[in-house]
Order: C-alpha cells, then sequence, then structure tokens
C-alpha cells in the first residue's frame, strides 16, 4: 500500500472515529454561510492589466468585508474575487447581501459601462463545524451551491434562510424555482431577495433548475431549434413536433447526412412541463453550452476549444475532509497528489496530458491562464475558470467567444437561447 493509499484510508477511517468525531461536536452549531463572486474580473484585467485589475479586486473586496462586519459577520477568506463569510443568524446576513448590491450599484455608477463589476450572492443556513479561521460542513456545501445558481447583481437564499427572514418583513423575497443541489435528495426551493426596484427577471441556471414557479405559459412549449451554420446571418428553423425533434444523419426527423460526426440518430430533443430537454441517444455526445455555473459531476466532459477533458475527483476523501475539518489545500499535501483532476478525453486536441487542480481556483486559455493553449485558435485568451468550494468543483465560462460546453448526461435541461452541439452542428434554442 503507498502513502497516498494510506493517508487516504486514515482519513476515511476517522470519520468513523467516535473521540474525534465527539471533540468536533464541540464545534459544531448553525450558522449562515454566504459566498460572494465578482462577475466581470476577467475582462477588467484584460482591458487594464493585472495591477488595476488587483486594485479593483481589492477595493471591491473590502467593500464586501465592510458590510459584513457591520452587520455583525466574520470573513472567513477570499478564494481568488469570491469571499466567504458567516453570520450568526440570518437577517444580518441578508442585510448585508442587500448593503453589498447597494455599494457596487454606487461604486459602478460614474464608471463607463465596461467597467462596471457585479457580484452574485448565496447564503445557506444550517449546521456546520465552526472554527476560529474556517468554517466546514454541509452548510457550506450547500451555500455555494446556492451561489452558483444566482446571477451577477442578484442574492439567492436557500428555504432554511427564507424561513428565518420572513417573520421580521424585512425583505421582499420571490420564489425562483425548485432546483436539485449535488448530493442532495429531492428538490430543494430557492428564492431571491428584492434589493433594487428595477430588478429584471433572470433565466434560471440551466445546470440546477429542476421546475420553475408556474409562472409559465403555454407559449413556453412552443420551442423550435435555429441551425447556426458559418457565413450564415441567421440559420434554419425547426419546430418541434408534438414537443419532440431528433437530429441525426439517417434515421431523424431534421436528417444531416454531410456529417460524419453525426450518428443516424444522434440526439432527441423534447418537452416536459414547458422546459425543454436534450438527450443522446448515440453515445458519440451532446455538448451543452454553458448558460451558468456549473457543480462538476465526475466523468464529465468539458469541451473548452479543442480540448476535450474528461474530470475525476476522489469523492470520499473531499467527505472526508469535510467531515473532519479539514480544507482541501491540507489534503492535498497529505496525499501528495490533487484531489481533483483533469485528463485529456480520447478524442480530445493535443497536446494531451494530466492537469492536476491544486489550487482553489483554475484557470484555462491560449494565452491566460494557469493552463494555456497557445495552438487551440478556438479558444479565446481567458477561456474558463474551475473553483473549489466545500466537497464541489465548479465551472464557469469566462465570456469566452466560442462558448465552454458540458457534455449531456441522460436527460439534460436546455435554457432558452442556449446552443448545444451535435457532431460538429450546432444549434441554437429560441420559440
Amino acid at each position: 500500500m503507498n502513502l497516498q493509499d494510506s493517508v487516504t484510508q486514515i482519513i476515511v477511517a476517522s470519520r468513523l472515529r467516535p473521540e474525534l468525531l465527539g471533540e468536533l461536536e464541540r464545534f459544531r452549531r448553525s450558522v449562515a454561510v454566504m459566498f460572494t463572486d465578482i462577475k466581470g474580473s476577467t475582462s477588467y484585467f484584460e482591458r487594464h492589466g493585472d495591477i488595476a485589475g488587483l486594485l479593483m479586486v481589492s477595493e471591491c473586496n473590502e467593500k464586501l468585508r465592510t458590510a459584513v462586519e457591520r452587520h455583525g459577520g466574520r470573513m472567513i477568506k477570499t478564494i481568488g474575487d469570491a469571499i466567504m463569510a458567516s453570520f450568526d443568524d440570518c437577517p444580518a446576513a441578508v442585510q448585508a447581501a442587500v448593503e453589498m448590491q447597494c455599494e457596487l450599484r454606487d461604486l459602478n455608477r460614474d464608471k463607463p459601462p465596461d467597467d462596471r463589476v457585479a457580484i452574485r450572492i448565496g447564503v445557506n443556513y444550517g449546521t456546520g463545524i465552526v472554527r476560529t479561521n474556517d468554517v466546514f460542513g454541509d452548510v457550506v456545501n450547500v451555500a455555494s451551491r446556492v451561489e452558483s445558481a444566482a446571477h451577477p447583481e442578484q442574492i439567492v437564499i436557500s428555504g432554511s434562510v427564507n424561513q428565518r427572514i420572513n417573520p421580521t418583513g424585512l425583505f421582499q423575497v420571490r420564489h425562483l424555482g425548485k432546483y436539485a443541489l449535488k448530493g442532495k435528495e429531492g428538490e430543494f426551493d430557492l428564492f431571491e431577495v428584492l434589493w433594487n426596484q428595477e430588478q429584471a427577471e433572470h433565466a434560471p441556471a440551466g445546470h440546477t433548475m429542476v421546475a420553475a414557479t408556474g409562472k409559465s405559459s403555454p407559449a413556453a412549449a412552443n420551442f423550435k431549434l435555429v441551425h447556426l451554420r458559418r457565413g450564415e446571418a441567421e440559420g434554419s428553423e425547426h419546430a418541434l413536433r408534438n414537443g419532440a425533434l431528433t437530429v441525426g444523419s439517417g434515421e431523424a426527423d431534421l436528417r444531416l447526412s454531410g456529417d460524419p460526426q453525426l450518428a443516424p440518430l444522434h440526439a432527441r430533443f423534447f418537452v416536459e412541463q414547458t422546459r425543454l430537454y436534450v438527450e443522446d441517444l448515440s453515445g458519440r455526445g451532446v455538448f451543452v453550452r454553458l448558460a451558468g455555473t456549473a457543480t462538476l459531476q465526475p466523468g464529465d466532459i468539458v469541451l473548452m476549444g479543442r480540448q476535450l477533458l474528461e474530470f475525476n475527483v476522489r469523492t470520499e476523501a473531499l467527505a472526508a475532509a469535510a467531515a473532519t475539518g479539514t480544507a482541501v489545500i491540507d489534503l492535498n499535501t497529505l496525499l501528495e497528489e490533487p484531489v481533483a483532476k483533469f485528463v485529456s478525453a480520447p478524442q480530445g486536441a493535443l497536446p494531451a496530458g494530466l492537469f492536476p487542480l491544486f489550487t482553489e481556483e483554475v484557470t484555462w486559455g491560449r494565452t491566460k491562464g494557469t493552463y494555456v493553449f497557445p495552438e487551440d485558435g478556438v479558444m479565446s485568451s481567458a477561456h474558463a475558470r474551475v473553483y473549489q468550494r466545500g466537497e464541489d468543483y465548479y465551472l464557469e465560462d469566462l465570456g469566452s467567444r466560442n462558448g465552454t460546453y458540458l457534455k449531456a448526461r441522460g436527460k439534460t435541461l436546455v435554457p432558452m437561447g442556449t446552443t448545444v452541439q451535435i457532431g460538429s452542428q450546432k444549434f441554437q434554442v429560441a420559440q
């Protein structure tokens, strides 16, 4: 047995040691956990350079830290351009979140549109292991998943937070819908705190939405696929007949015989409860462009530029680290190897290889990033990032020209306006 396996077994076994768990009980209590993330910082760095970008992030995070402390919270840490904070009660956490959004709105007021930055905020309440300088446990995992469902300038809260702020009457809240949260049974209600009278309706993040609030009309089921072709301003349109449409090179509703990458019956689009889904019928792959932040699952295949990468993670080691209050960076050191990594998928373009995730944030691009691919003309200069919070790793596109795609697994939701790649063909969902 090698050292890495021994350490992993020790960490996993420690979850079953009564004396350790008893010791941890001294630190277990209810807490509200907040995550924030700056949207737009990557393009700001590209336009103004690293020094100006770092100053912008520092100024932004200082305002967020002040809001946290003003409402009795505690800054746990910064993760790149994100922060993690904790509060003893939910109203204080939500008041701090509203103040953060208002502060940034005022900060942006006199800036050119391209220089404005926005944050998304997620808050969850539950039981965690609360130590002097960190919080561990499921309350952190759910908080990060809630934040990943938010859009810029949005405050999203879990049902447990909503229950505790409702009696105060201090906040206007609307139900966003039901979401699937990784590792959780059933569906979870998420809510948005309305802090701005001009706040617009946001399309839900496609990778986690299960059901909307019930506001959809029958017209929402009238989807069509716009076939995107190079050199054409507008592609051909294909309506779903009786709520379904198959695509392939042979016996499909939409036949595209000139694409050797297409199977005879490659993919099926279908409508359920006014929402559009896609599934792969061929085993060759259907890729959905990210509409928001995706929570990565073991074995996920990601397409960025010409790079086809498979995500691998040691989930048991991550779960053990959370249960014992061990930071993932420390776990990487103990194991002397990364808990998570990407490997080139068999069909991926060169260079092939291994891409370990040793730090809390890893970026990808043609010329800028932790991993760069200067020969990949499809990849943007700064293309995508992968970051870790709690037991999860998240994938986010950085505003790349050609997008970042996730391979569909089973029935996959396709939000309005999203692009789907089937073989070498691309389709955009429209009404």
